[in-house]
């Protein structure tokens, strides 16, 4: 078991390409993956949020990357587990900012290394390749803030990368012209509505689906929304649910419009722009090093 102390995340990005497993010079997660690029517009409401220059309201060109958590490069897509969209804000003139989400609510881990412990019960067995129940049994014992995540999703294969909703599972804080702050969880959700495929059927289609589906779809809109907490919500804890029904605010409308190659992204989660504060939960740090540790491993 990896603890607190001696966690690092060099170590924990070799450790993570052994349990998936990880081909050399390919990313660790999320590699199968497509890329667009698009803009997003802001409104009104967000500029009253926050002072990011991304919230003024004038056009910002992003590059997006739809993608599995859990696919590599020779699975399918009905089989990635939960999905991801990464979007980089590049406003000329102004440091990017990298929003990543997932369509799991909420996390299932609250620190890098219980992070490590979770890939290590998926694993399957080094020996005959078989699942490991007792292992995950003994995980979610052990981590019983992982429920809401492995009780989260329908049940349904993906259908499409742009019916999904995807949540940035970490409170951002919000700063606005007056210098008070707001902590908020950030979503993407698709305008044209949820759905999804029987996992059989969907079993069925070519592996690479959602890719090959994605260029006719577009141009594809999000909304993003701010899930503002109130009170009673574990503000800094990034595997637990917020109230039901939500508070959301609209704070602008995402259009991607192009498939292009997949390239070298490197998204960070802490990479966020003046009028945004990090997330306090330290799940947040972790990430953003692991990525930076998984990049370095990639691309030696």
């Amino acid at each position: 078991m990896t603890t607190e102390k001696d966690f690092t995340a060099g170590e924990s990005a070799e450790r993570m390409a052994e349990l998936l497993p990880a081909e050399p010079h390919t990313r660790l997660l999320h590699s199968r993956g497509t890329a667009v690029t698009g803009v997003f517009h802001a409104e009104a409401t967000a500029a009253e949020l926050s002072t990011a220059a991304i919230f003024a309201g004038g056009p910002v060109p992003v590059v997006g990357r739809f993608s599995g958590t859990r696919g590599d490069a020779h699975g399918h897509d009905a089989h990635t587990g939960d999905q991801g969209l990464s979007v980089r804000f590049a406003l000329p003139g102004e440091p990017v900012v990298d929003l990543t989400a997932f369509t799991l609510p909420v996390f299932f881990v609250r620190s890098g290394a219980d992070m490590l412990e979770f890939f290590a019960a998926i694993a399957p067995d080094p020996g005959t390749g078989a699942p490991k129940p007792e292992a995950m049994t003994d995980f979610t014992d052990r981590h019983p803030e992982a429920a809401a995540a492995l009780a989260a999703g329908s049940g349904l294969a993906p259908a499409s990368y742009v019916s999904q909703r995807y949540h940035a599972i970490h409170a951002f804080g919000f700063i606005a012209h007056d210098g008070t702050q707001s902590w908020a969880r950030l979503e993407w959700h698709p305008e044209v509505g949820l759905t999804g495929l029987d996992p059989v059927a969907a079993g069925r289609l070519p592996a690479d689906y959602l890719a090959r589906d994605l260029a006719r779809r577009l141009p594809a809109h999000f909304g993003l929304y701010a899930r503002l907490a109130v009170d009673g919500d574990a503000v800094h804890d990034p595997t637990a649910l917020w109230a039901d029904p939500p508070r959301l605010l609209r704070l602008g409308r995402l259009r991607l419009d192009r498939v292009i190659d997949d390239h070298d992204l490197d998204f960070d989660p802490l990479r966020l722009p003046t009028g945004m504060t990090a997330p306090r939960d330290r799940l947040a740090a972790d990430r953003s090093a692991i990525y930076a540790a998984a990049r370095r491993r990639r691309i030696r």
